[in-house]
């Protein structure tokens, strides 16, 4: 039995990842959810976006399931609970996955999660303040390992996007990068950041892996949603040595909040993501909500008017079939019964 801490967040996360447990339990009953509270709500009570004997729980668990929380630009020492989650439980890696539901393919992008401007080392006085970006060679060596392993495993080359022509730290980021994926005997392409932007719009597919440091591997990936359709289906997982935590890549979206029709394949791909992790197939889930998009009945955000529960139903029904296919022998065209050997699926 594997133990996995929930913090659902506000917004529609709440809505998001109760529907991710609901098909995650669906898939196998190997999981125990622990859920626990954070963001700005717990920050008002505690002066902390999650409390620390909540913190050190979760360090002991096998993963982590993240809905969404909104971050206030104004509250004075306030510190965003997934940017404290990633540096807490040492989540260097960010992999974004941005799928084709429609057309079998998904764009990688691997983001260095713990430093570059995020990584929060400022100088501020009443005349300027300074956002230190900072590289170290552990950090540069373990990203760079962790998109040298990914491209092995999907068979891809690495397009490694920097801006080395004027940033030092990129310069640096570079030298370990090549080093590492020589060695490794992984094709890398160089790509300079502000001209890969119009590449990633107009040829996205044929990137490889693609491998940034942390603030313009958050930028691509929003960017690069807009092949998905609707940032509302991308997922992903934020990984260290000890535990991976999975949440979709949209935010609270407090204008739809509680309406029912906010889009939870993001959070439900997030926990495919967690279910590989564990080694408990999340393949299956992908496969349903492939089977389930391309037969309509979409949320707003991709052009239907479906419900959050209705999508949810839906890919259930999809992964219930796939678990026990014998048990529909039958369906119903046009009031005609036609009986048939269903397609056997391999878990």
């Amino acid at each position: 039995m594997y133990r996995v801490a929930v913090i659902k967040g506000d917004g529609i996360g709440i809505e998001v990842t109760e529907a991710a447990m609901e098909v995650i339990n669906t898939v196998t009953d190997k999981i125990e959810f622990v859920e626990f509270e954070g963001g700005f709500e717990i920050f008002k009570r505690y002066r902390v976006p999650i409390r620390e004997e909540d913190l050190e729980e979760i360090k002991k668990m096998d993963a982590v399931l993240f809905g969404a929380t909104s971050t206030p630009f104004d509250v004075p020492n306030y510190k965003s609970l997934i940017i404290t989650l990633r540096k807490e439980l040492d989540l260097y890696a960010n992999l974004r996955i941005i799928p084709d539901l429609w057309n079998e393919r998904e764009i990688y992008i691997v983001r260095e999660n713990s430093e570059g401007l995020y990584s929060g080392v400022y100088r501020s006085t009443d005349e300027r303040t300074i956002d230190f970006r900072v590289i170290t060679r552990e950090g540069a060596e373990r990203i760079a390992r962790f998109a040298i392993n990914l491209a092995k495993e999907k068979g891809k080359k690495i397009t490694f996007v920097h801006k080395a022509n004027v940033l030092m730290g990129d310069k640096f980021f570079r030298k370990i990068v090549l080093s590492l994926a020589e060695r490794e005997g992984v094709e890398v392409r160089e790509k300079i950041i502000d001209s890969f932007t119009i590449e990633l719009v107009r040829n996205p597919w044929s990137q490889g892996i693609i491998l940034t440091e942390n603030l313009f591997g958050d930028i691509l990936s929003d960017l690069a949603a807009i092949h998905a359709k609707s940032i509302g289906i991308v997922p992903s997982g934020n990984y260290g040595d000890d535990i991976a935590l999975f949440e979709p890549i949209h935010g609270t979206a407090p204008d739809i909040a509680g309406k029912g029709i906010a889009n939870p394949i993001g959070a439900i791909l997030s926990g495919a993501m967690l279910l590989d992790y564990l080694n408990l197939n999340g393949q299956i889930i992908w496969e349903a909500v492939k089977s389930y998009v391309r037969k309509g009945n979409l949320t707003p955000d991709l052009g239907g008017t479906a419900m959050t529960e209705d999508v949810v139903e839906g890919i259930i029904g999809e992964i219930e079939y796939r678990i026990d296919p014998w048990e529909w022998d039958e369906v119903w065209v046009d009031e005609i019964r036609i009986n048939f050997i269903p397609t056997l699926f391999t878990k």
